[in-house]
């Protein structure tokens, strides 16, 4: 008589795998999610400098005489624009980390109802005032300097495209630039030279792009 073969031994049960706090529940099912590539400190200063350096050197060969006057007012007119210009890359490509069905990373604001770009004929009564603007802060920055001033958060509609928009315009002129952009929050963090804002940042207000933030 034959014995019974023996019973295969049971594999152990596969183990639950530990959930990460603040991350979807993990499985075959679960939701995919691409991680946020940051840079390291070497590469977040490489930017502005690249951009500063672009500028400043456009500003010398548009000028007729060097002199250290000029140096010095282009120096500080390329170091607003490499501001500005680091802005407005940064608002328009970071994201946050609310998920939509597509499952790339946003904002939570970029996803409620209503979240679309400004019209740009709102934005032509603003831009009409923004070349005297320019002259004008020119001229301060020129006989004052360029020291001191405050910082002020604004409120920017939801959108990437909102947030470059109102980062390169209140940006442009010499006397405001943004420094910092808060995308969960919906805020601009906004260097002003002048006490308050400008003719042209409250006419920019005036279309919805941005505001005092409450």
């Amino acid at each position: 008589m034959t014995p019974p073969a023996p019973e295969p031994p049971e594999e152990p049960a596969d183990e639950p795998l530990e959930e990460t706090p603040g991350l979807p529940p993990a499985g075959p099912h679960a939701a995919r999610t691409v991680p946020l590539v940051r840079g390291g400190p070497a590469r977040r200063a490489a930017e502005p400098l690249a951009w500063w350096a672009a500028l400043f050197a456009l500003y010398l060969s548009l000028i007729s005489t060097i002199d250290i006057i000029e140096i010095t007012v282009g120096a500080v007119v390329a170091a607003f624009g490499a501001a500005a210009a680091t802005a407005g890359r940064r608002a328009l490509f970071t994201t946050g980390t609310a998920h939509d069905p597509a499952g790339t990373r946003r904002p939570a604001a970029d996803l409620a109802p209503g979240a679309r770009p400004v019209p740009p004929a709102r934005l032509l009564p603003p831009l009409a005032l923004l070349p005297g603007q320019i002259v004008a802060d020119s001229a301060r920055v020129a006989v004052l300097g360029a020291s001191g001033g405050t910082w002020t958060p604004l409120a920017v509609a939801p959108g990437a495209a909102n947030r470059g928009t109102a980062t390169l315009l209140v940006s442009t002129s010499p006397a405001t630039f943004v420094g910092a952009v808060d995308p969960e929050r919906g805020l601009l963090h906004v260097h002003r030279l002048g006490r308050g804002p400008s003719a042209f940042e409250r006419r920019l207000r005036g279309t919805g792009l941005v505001r005092e933030a409450r």
